[in-house]
């Protein structure tokens, strides 16, 4: 799953043609097809040159998405010391068939997290953006342990944001620095240890904030960034072809009437016609607005405060707004795909159980099976669940697992596939 960040997403897990898996080289470390196409260790490090390796490509390895119904696997951070220092702490729940969240007892460190933790499509890697911008790798025994693979992966990059591709042997890595510091999205390969092995700046241009995959599609994606490839200037959203050996730039248009968005977070709704984004930056802020992917034309900006992300329903007509940085609060978006001129509406905010939400941060939502439409969320100290139902509503369940003091704060949430 990916989940909805400070700095959230749907992901629908895809079948994959299984290949023979060989030996790696790397030693140094829910809806059918939517969307239409228009115009480890402490000393971790990159290969020198990360440019010499593009073109490489891992080992093919089968990554078959486990059934639909299966206990995941839950990872979390905890990037406080009872001293306040940051940590490398990071946790491993789990979620049973019926949504019963419990702790497991293990636990790991990389570096300390902040962000979202992408698995790949099998469940078995897992891999999340650190707060020095390196990324921590992960995976499980056969014994359900935990074991580090890349306590922090660095090289010319600094990662924001995570996003399995489609082959389930690549991930794209989001890095929000100009385009002369290396930003855009950079293309990492996974090796069959799960080694990550980094195939160069696959789209150029900078400052991308946000990436999210047409839901069940994810050959085409939306883009948040001020420059993407060719685009020109003043677009801030791009539809992107990632069918290809190369991501091609399908078509971009403006989001906001200005250039002062930082985006927290992109949401495409499940029927592939707008793409949601919300701007949680210091220049502006507290504002989201909707894209028509169609012909890339915006419609009126949603104002809201401190939008940390905003997560699509599966049964696509609602959305969970996540505000947060003082603002707390869990709001239910209204969407209406028939109204071209207002498609989203703000109806109020989720009746919760066991207290006020606390600096809900991130959220995942499970796409299939017994679960589909639950959702996690991860507040300052706990980890709620809600449900998203068919008819549009949110339900908080009353299922919320607590901890205790600064060394209780959650930073990173991932939720197995």
């Amino acid at each position: 799953m990916r989940a909805v960040a400070l700095s959230l997403g749907l992901v629908t897990v895809l079948a994959l043609g299984a290949a023979a898996c060989g030996t790696s080289d790397a030693s140094s470390s829910a809806t059918g097809d939517a969307g239409p196409v228009a115009d480890g260790g402490a000393a971790d490090t990159a290969l020198p040159g990360d440019d010499e390796n593009a073109g490489d490509a891992a080992v093919a390895c089968p990554r078959v998405p486990k059934p639909d119904n299966h206990v995941r696997k839950v990872v979390i951070s905890h990037p406080f010391g009872a001293d306040s220092k940051k940590a490398p702490v990071y946790e491993v729940l789990e979620l049973s068939t019926t949504g019963t969240l419990t702790k497991t007892g293990n636990t790991f460190t990389m570096r300390p997290g902040f962000s979202e933790i992408t698995f790949s499509l099998d469940g078995k890697i897992g891999m999340v953006p650190q707060d020095d911008g390196s990324i921590g790798v992960f995976t499980f025994d056969d014994a359900g342990k935990p074991k580090v693979i890349h306590e922090g992966l660095e090289g010319s990059f600094y990662a924001d944001h995570i996003l399995a591709a489609k082959d389930g042997q690549h991930v794209y890595v989001l890095d929000a620095n100009t385009e002369s510091n290396g930003g855009g999205v950079h293309r990492f390969a996974i090796n069959c240890d799960g080694t990550l092995k980094h195939e160069g700046l696959v789209v150029t241009g900078g400052r991308a904030h946000a990436m999210a995959f047409y839901p069940g599609n994810r050959d085409q994606a939306v883009l948040v960034a001020y420059k993407a490839l060719d685009s020109s200037p003043g677009s801030y959203a791009h539809r992107l072809d990632l069918s290809g050996a190369k991501p091609k730039r399908v078509a971009s248009g403006a989001v906001f009437d200005d250039e002062d968005a930082i985006a927290s977070w992109v949401q495409v709704t499940t029927d592939g016609k707008y793409a949601l984004v919300t701007d949680n930056g210091i220049a502006k802020g507290s504002r989201m607005a909707p894209l028509a992917l169609g012909d890339m034309t915006k419609r009126a900006t949603i104002a809201t405060p401190n939008p940390a992300g905003v997560l699509m329903s599966p049964f696509g007509n609602a959305l969970l707004l996540l505000n947060t940085d003082g603002e707390d609060a869990l709001r239910v978006v209204k969407y209406d795909a028939a109204n071209d001129t207002t498609p989203f509406t703000i109806t109020g905010e989720v009746t919760l159980l066991g207290g006020k939400t606390e600096l809900p941060s991130l959220a995942s939502v499970i796409d299939r099976g017994t679960l589909l439409g639950r959702v996690l969320v991860a507040e300052n100290v706990a980890i709620r669940q809600l449900a998203f139902a068919k008819d549009g509503t949110i339900t908080d369940i009353g299922a919320k697992l607590t901890y205790d003091g600064i060394p209780g704060i959650v930073g990173s949430l991932g939720v197995e596939p």
